[in-house]
């Protein structure tokens, strides 16, 4: 006879445990400390069995009833019910030490030995930012097509095209590894077509000149974190790549010259680099200085103590200034080589200060200081003439008058 919740309620504990039977093998033991437990006792291969469900009342007489259904009907396909729960224990387990974040851990320590250290630190830092706040927790097992779209697209949203393409890639790699060992099923990174937009023209996105004097006044007017508006500031004046100014050190900087040196392990082309500062150059790093001169790197993470400021604050500024797609940190270069070539620099000179690629390597390997005093006086009309820009936007078209003059 099938029990029911009142004399469940009214069952006492006595001296010895003892069981009280519902229906279809089901029962619940009470011990003699007054706890109740339901069991259920059913055959497998001839031999008896005997199953926990659950405590009462956490789990109530409808819910092992319901757990009870559910458990024969595996033992009708011809399984095993405890050794199904041992399973599925462990498969939540292995799910639980599988996750993303850990699956990928691995397989980049794998790789490490064939990667280069400042790429492998690099890649760490973007996962930490952009993957695993996303993606870490979950079991890669259940990885799913739309999580990786998701991660990929909301990089993709602050404007870091490539930065995008690249997680998406080691996702897919992460996943790939994982389906060739059995911890999931497939790779639903594996086709990510068509997801991104091409990097080439939003990546570089520059405003007219016409635009620029509003861009400048914007920049100083940012309320934003204050380093953030000086690294703008300072890569407007000096138009490095933005990888080189993120990762600028406080010894890189020769304040007595007025130079900024840059490794060659930090340039694009892996040559050194010097870049002259201008008075208002100097003038910012030594605010700057004050904010951040104790620290290694000139603009350092707010995140690490041991870390610079992220490539995308650049991007994050400027979107939150009202450019986003219409400016970039490399559209800093972009107007600079426009305005210095419309004022009727040297070619030359502007080529060595945008640290592009030599066609004659040799000349390369030992141009690091070419042009040093063109490029010094170049530096300081070029800063001038920003500061004009701010104060006078009426003049900005008028770029090409005296050009003789300035090539003097």
């Amino acid at each position: 006879m099938a029990l029911t919740i009142l004399e469940i309620k009214n069952l006492k504990p006595k001296k010895k445990l003892y069981r009280v039977s519902d229906q279809k093998g089901l029962s619940i033991e009470i011990t003699p400390s007054g706890g109740k437990l339901w069991r259920w006792r059913y055959r497998y291969n001839d031999k008896g069995q005997m199953m926990a469900l659950g405590q009462y009342p956490e789990v109530s007489l409808a819910d092992a009833r319901e757990r009870l259904m559910g458990l024969r009907r595996l033992l009708s396909e011809g399984k095993n019910p405890i050794r199904e729960r041992k399973l599925a224990k462990l498969r939540s387990e292995q799910a639980n030490e599988n996750t993303f974040e850990a699956v990928a851990r691995k397989w980049l320590d794998l790789k490490k030995p064939n990667l280069n250290a400042k790429y492998h630190q690099q890649t760490i830092a973007r996962l930490e930012q952009h993957v695993f706040p996303v993606i870490g927790d979950l079991p890669i097992a259940e990885l799913t097509i739309p999580d990786v779209v998701e991660v990929v697209e909301k990089i993709a949203e602050r404007g870091t095209i490539e930065t995008a393409k690249r997680m998406g890639q080691f996702i897919s790699q992460t996943c790939h590894y994982a389906a060739t060992r059995g911890l999931c099923a497939h790779n639903p990174a594996s086709n990510l077509k068509g997801i991104l937009p091409s990097s080439g023209d939003k990546h570089h996105n520059c405003v007219p000149l016409s635009d620029v004097p509003e861009l400048l006044n914007d920049i100083d007017g940012y309320d934003g974190a204050p380093l953030v508006k000086y690294l703008m500031r300072l890569l407007s004046l000096t138009f490095v790549r933005t990888a080189e100014i993120i990762g600028a050190k406080w010894n890189e900087i020769d304040f007595d010259r007025a130079e900024w040196h840059i490794p060659a392990e930090r340039m694009k082309m892996k040559r050194p680099h010097l870049v002259p500062l201008s008075s208002q150059a100097i003038e910012l790093l030594n605010e700057i200085k004050a904010i951040s001169g104790a620290r290694e790197f000139v603009f350092y993470s707010s995140r690490s103590k041991s870390r610079h400021i992220s490539n995308g604050a650049i991007l994050m500024a400027l979107k939150r200034m009202g450019y986003k797609g219409r400016m970039t940190g490399h559209g800093f270069r972009t107007i600079a080589s426009t305005v210095l070539n419309e004022k009727g620099y040297n070619s030359d000179w502007i080529e060595r200060q945008l640290a592009h690629k030599e066609k004659d390597a040799i000349r390369g390997a030992y141009n690091r200081a070419e042009y040093l005093l063109e490029r010094k006086k170049m530096m300081q009309d070029y800063a001038d003439i920003l500061e004009r820009m701010k104060t006078q936007p009426d003049n900005v078209i008028a770029l090409n008058t005296d050009k003789a003059a300035l090539n003097d």
